[in-house]
């Protein structure tokens, strides 16, 4: 194969990988604190030991090694919902209860299960900061959420929402569209996870997505137009080295 196509494929398997990652973007624009995955790609210079000359004999062709979330804060959007808590700092995250363990979120869209339970929409316990789950009566009556993450009612205090505060955000692993775990291995490169005194939350609103609908459709566009112009380019190679052959088919013989 022609070195031409080799790059062109290279830039084909980035360009789906592109499109892929801002489809999924899209689909998560109205999900409560999800962060917007973006790609990172790099050079991949490739051996080309058959090539005739000594410039040829490497191929610089493109990869797509990770993606990394943007981690801003997006939009807080208040709903009035007093089990509603959105975090309005970066980096921190409601600790919640979950079959595989403690895992993170920054979904603040809380509710009650049947029995007074404090829950994620996904049904899982919301963590106090004594790793306990948090419980209502019916005689609690109003519920206060105070910035420090302080619960109270009409009857006092109830407990304490644990929020944590995470060092390197990009070495978490998704679970979930909005729910993250820390890496298993602890070692140097690991994942520091502490609880914040004052995490800064504010009752009844929630943080909203921090997808550009718009940007995103512009990328989406751009990607799809520059993937038929590599699929036009490779259509026009295959020709020439079609006629290529037949052209020294017709003067061998």
């Amino acid at each position: 194969m022609e070195n031409i196509s080799y790059i062109a494929l290279s830039r084909q398997k980035s360009l789906r990988s592109m499109m892929n990652n801002i489809s999924q973007n899209l689909a998560n624009m109205n999900t409560t604190g999800y962060k917007e995955q973006r790609m990172m790609f790099t050079d991949w210079v490739a051996k080309n030991g058959d090539a005739p000359f000594r410039g040829e004999r490497e191929i610089s062709l493109v990869q797509d090694i990770s993606q990394y979330r943007d981690t801003t804060v997006g939009n807080i959007e208040h709903t009035n919902r007093p089990l509603d808590a959105a975090l309005s700092q970066p980096d921190m995250f409601f600790a919640v209860e979950t079959p595989s363990g403690t895992q993170y979120t920054r979904n603040g869209n809380f509710t009650l299960d049947p029995g007074g339970q404090l829950i994620t929409n996904d049904g899982y316990p919301v963590l106090s900061d004594a790793d306990q789950p948090i419980f209502f009566n019916e005689a609690d009556g109003q519920i206060e959420i105070k910035g420090d993450g302080t619960v109270s009612t009409d009857i006092g205090q109830i407990g304490k929402l644990q929020v944590v505060t995470v060092d390197n955000v990009q070495r978490m692993i998704v679970t979930g569209d909005t729910l993250y775990r820390a890496p298993d291995n602890q070692d140097d490169d690991g994942v520091t996870v502490q609880q914040v005194e004052n995490a800064g939350i504010v009752q009844g609103a929630l943080e909203k997505s921090n997808v550009n609908p718009i940007g995103s459709m512009t990328q989406m566009i751009d990607v799809l137009r520059t993937y038929q112009s590599v699929t036009r380019s490779l259509e026009s190679e295959n020709e020439r080295m079609r006629n290529m052959i037949n052209k020294l088919g017709d003067i061998r013989a």
